[in-house]
């Protein structure tokens, strides 16, 4: 009788433990968290690197939402209804001021469409690096154009043989541009500075073929060159992200929207230029 009950309570035990093994419960976890591989933490101390691995994983994330919306690498570009990029720039335009350009590595920026090189300047300045800028800007596989810095004081007649005497047709990819601006130009009146640019540019219509592109500086070709002008290629200056607005209904061609561009094989700061109103790089070629 005894031994009948020892058996029935050994069956009993055995029954619970094989029950209690099939449902799971009573059974150790094999799961084990990131901090069990570090067993020598105190709980303290697991709490501790919990919170601080949680702030890191915040910060990561808030940065790649970050930069998901304002992507400073982000190339693409977009139009304003004027027409003009809001990002990236199609050209530049450099002078001696640029010192030595390794024309090899600017001609790597897919963005560069266009160069504008400053060839000469009144009657009788010639920039000294322009040969050196424009053989190298060309045999890099730039399309290059020459300008002329205009002085209104000095006879438009002779400005235009300096310039002609150094800018050869044959050497030229773009129409020549003229640089109209304040400096050099203050003590001239409106009509005369209208009167010598209108003939100088006559002169260079009849020997390139094609008028050239006016360059000038937003407020001061709108006080003393439009709406007169306006017929023209314009080239205007206005820095920053307004888009400049000219008199007379007058539309620009190319906007220089910033003179503090950086360009990797150019030391120093550089204008950089872009399209605007439906130009292509086609409206500009010689």
């Amino acid at each position: 009788m005894a031994t009948n009950q020892y058996n029935r309570k050994k069956n009993t035990r055995t029954t619970k433990s094989t029950r209690s093994r099939s449902t799971g419960r009573g059974k150790r976890s094999t799961s084990k968290s990131f901090f069990d591989l570090f067993p020598k933490l105190t709980a303290s101390a697991r709490r501790k690197w919990k919170r601080r691995l949680y702030i890191g994983l915040g910060i990561v994330l808030v940065l790649a939402l970050i930069l998901a919306f304002k992507n400073p690498f982000n190339k693409s570009t977009s139009t304003t209804a004027s027409g003009y990029s809001t990002t990236g720039y199609n050209g530049i335009d450099i002078s001696k001021h640029q010192g030595r350009i390794n024309w090899k590595t600017v001609a790597q920026n897919r963005n560069i469409q266009f160069v504008y090189i400053k060839a000469t300047e009144g009657a009788s300045v010639v920039d000294k690096h322009y040969k050196k800028n424009l053989a190298e800007a060309r045999a890099a596989g730039l399309r290059v154009g020459s300008y002329h810095f205009f002085r209104a004081y000095k006879s438009p007649e002779e400005q235009f043989r300096l310039f002609t005497k150094h800018v050869k047709k044959s050497q030229q990819d773009l129409i020549p541009m003229v640089d109209v601006e304040q400096t050099g130009n203050r003590q001239v009146s409106r009509q005369q500075l209208q009167k010598n640019l209108k003939r100088f540019m006559e002169l260079m219509k009849k020997h390139y073929g094609k008028y050239p592109l006016l360059y000038s500086q937003y407020r001061f070709y709108n006080e003393k060159l439009a709406p007169e002008f306006n017929r023209y290629f314009i080239f205007i200056a206005r820095y920053g992200k307004k888009e400049p607005v000219l008199k007379g209904r007058g539309k620009y061609n190319i906007w220089q929207y910033s003179e503090r561009g950086r360009i990797k094989g150019i030391q120093g700061y550089v204008d950089l230029d872009r399209f605007a109103n439906g130009t292509t790089i086609d409206d500009i070629m010689l």
